[in-house]
């Protein structure tokens, strides 16, 4: 579901107690065939062995889910090399007769379980989706199951990071939290961090296609999942069947400017909630919930609460007013206790409130997400503003965004203020010669704007841009059961039928 709210909005749906695992009938698996567009993207090596077939097995403790995993080289160049070994698990099409191939999705973060997500994705697909498609996901490397990357601030302590310099001039205040980040990942991971970047999961994704035994890859992407598929795109543009791309991230964009697109698009969509809960018959967060929010944001500025306890030792500040905040706006009906926690707050108890907030940098199993979603995306972008640039731009922001415009800062680029320039950013490419890619945007979307949907339908050669005029992070999270996406986005995968470029569905 980039560091922001696309980090974990897809685990809210999962911690919320709605959605409940699908069982399916198990289809058997093809072995592995050679991929006759192989070589044909700039990502391929002449010498790069194929993988063997996966080899499935039940996934514990699941109702028909299978998984296994891929062997990937840490390092490309080396392809014989230190290998690591990718987690898979797929849900097998329910019904065989008809299946059309695999659907590979990324929910996004980066860093958030392909594996422990998949009963999550299933149930919000289109039926006919998963009636003719496996449903696979996967841990990309250095998370999940996939030798994850584990340093960094704990998720209490990266929730309450503050983000408003105490002075014009000062440093961000977020990046002091991630000073040693870099070093301790170095430390604990040698040999493997820095191979941890979009463009060598775009890499090790074919190479799951080649396991899969898929001839062209049928893709979906969330969030930062849309980054990963225009990277594969850009480096295998033949190997793509079909692609949806859906809550945009801009290749090549910098973090600053993602940033600066940020703001305005969390700030209204902070406001929107305002006026449609002040506007309900009874509204949790009282008849001013705009007030309540404002009153919640002094207290803690002045008198931050205290740590809830039960091991959490981290007190509650205005970062986590700021992290529930855009975990709310991003899912809604699944966080719906967020106007509840600001009540809560307001009369010292900030035990919801973060709860809410450290949803954004744990998995679905509690484990921390702030290693592996800096390392991707400090290892993705080729700027890094260091914490004096970082608070200028958080002051400014905050002034045009008074609400959450210093937060965007924060959640954009604080923890990459003190780490390396990358030797693999990813960059812009029209990946030329790949099939219609069908990019989706929210014009509500607190954290990827509809901007970045447009933009990146213009990037990418054969982009489709879909609007779905809707509020919250992602179609797919906030408007699953809109019969018009359903339908265009089912015939897309199933027939690789775009839909008319500019499509709304309101």
């Amino acid at each position: 579901m980039v560091a922001r709210a696309r980090r974990s909005a897809v685990v809210a749906l999962v911690r919320a107690g709605t959605v409940l695992l699908v069982a399916a009938t198990l289809a058997s698996c093809g072995g592995a065939q050679p991929s006759a567009a192989r070589g044909s993207g700039q990502g391929a090596l002449p010498f790069d062995p194929p993988p063997p077939p996966v080899a499935w097995h039940a996934c514990a403790g699941s109702s028909g889910e299978r998984c296994g995993t891929v062997a990937v080289p840490v390092d490309y160049a080396h392809p014989r090399g230190p290998q690591i070994d990718l987690a898979l698990a797929e849900h097998p099409a329910t019904d065989p007769g008809r299946r059309v191939g695999a659907l590979v999705f990324n929910p996004g973060g980066p860093g958030e379980s392909g594996v422990q997500l998949l009963p999550v994705v299933v149930a919000l697909l289109p039926p006919e989706v998963v009636a003719r498609f496996d449903i696979v996901g996967f841990d990309e490397r250095g998370t999940g199951q996939s030798d994850a990357v584990t340093c960094g601030p704990s998720p209490a302590q990266a929730a309450s990071a503050l983000s408003l310099p105490p002075a014009p001039g000062d440093p961000l205040p977020a990046a002091a939290v991630y000073r040693t980040l870099e070093p301790a990942c170095a430390a604990s991971h040698p040999g493997v961090l820095t191979s941890i970047n979009t463009v060598n999961a775009a890499r090790d994704l074919d190479r799951i296609r080649e396991a899969l035994g898929e001839r062209r890859l049928t893709f979906l992407g969330l969030s930062y999942g849309t980054l990963l598929g225009a990277a594969y795109a850009a480096l295998f543009p033949h190997h793509v069947r079909a692609m949806v791309l859906d809550g945009a991230v801009v290749p090549g964009q910098s973090l600053a400017s993602e940033a600066r697109a940020e703001a305005p698009a969390l700030e209204a969509s902070l406001r929107h909630f305002f006026a449609t809960c002040a506007a309900a018959p009874t509204c949790p967060a009282g008849p001013d919930p705009a007030a309540t929010y404002a009153a919640v944001h002094a207290a803690l500025a002045a008198h931050p609460l205290p740590a809830p306890g039960n091991g959490d030792t981290v007190p509650v500040t205005v970062g986590d007013l700021d992290s529930a905040t855009l975990y709310y706006l991003s899912v809604p009906t699944f966080a719906s206790s967020y106007p509840s926690a600001l009540v809560a707050a307001e009369h010292g108890n900030g035990g919801p409130l973060r709860s809410l907030s450290v949803g954004f940098w744990e998995d679905l199993n509690g484990a921390s997400l702030v290693g592996p979603q800096w390392a991707y995306l400090c290892q993705d972008a080729a700027d890094h503003p260091g914490p004096r640039a970082a608070g200028a731009l958080a002051t400014t922001l905050h002034r045009r965004y008074p609400l959450l415009g210093a937060f965007s800062v924060t959640v954009n680029l604080a923890g990459c203020t003190s780490w390396p320039r990358p030797a693999q950013p990813v960059t812009a490419s029209r990946a030329v010669g790949a099939p219609p890619i069908v990019v989706i945007g929210n014009q509500g979307d607190p954290n990827t704007p509809f901007s970045a949907a447009v933009a990146l339908s213009h990037q990418l050669a054969s982009g489709v841009l879909v609007e779905w005029e809707g509020y919250g992070h992602t179609w797919l999270l906030n408007g699953s059961t809109d019969a018009c996406m359903r339908t265009l986005v089912t015939r897309y995968l199933v027939t690789r039928t775009p839909p008319r470029n500019g499509t709304r569905c309101p």
